[in-house]
C-alpha cells in the first residue's frame, strides 16, 4: 500500500487520527483541538474528516507534494498527517469542514 493510501487508511478512523494527532505533540493536537470545537467536533473526527477529505479533493499535484514530503522521513504518517491539518488549522474557515 501507498504511504499516502496508509495515511488515509489509518487516520480515516477517529479514535486512530486522535492517537496520531497527539502523537504529533502537544502544541500542534491543541491547535487541532481549538480547530475541531469550532466545529463542534472532537479532535479526531476532525482530522478524520479532514483526511478524507483532502483525499477525495486533492488534485495529482498534492499528492506528489505529499510524497515529498513523507519520503524519507522518520515518521512518514505523522509527517503527512501534520502537513494535511496544518491548512485547517492555520486558517479556520467556516464551511472548510462538514461537519
Amino acid at each position: 500500500m501507498c504511504l499516502i493510501a496508509e495515511v488515509v487508511h489509518s487516520c480515516s478512523n477517529e479514535k486512530v487520527a486522535q492517537a496520531a494527532v497527539a502523537s504529533i505533540g502537544s502544541e500542534f493536537a491543541g491547535k487541532v483541538r481549538a480547530t475541531a470545537s469550532v466545529y463542534g467536533m472532537s479532535m479526531g473526527a476532525f482530522a478524520a474528516r479532514t483526511v478524507i477529505q483532502f483525499d477525495r479533493n486533492c488534485g495529482g499535484e498534492e499528492k506528489q507534494a505529499l510524497r515529498r514530503i513523507m519520503k524519507g522521513a522518520d515518521q512518514p504518517i505523522l509527517i503527512a498527517l501534520e502537513h494535511i491539518l496544518k491548512p485547517a488549522v492555520d486558517g479556520v474557515v467556516p464551511g472548510s469542514v462538514d461537519a
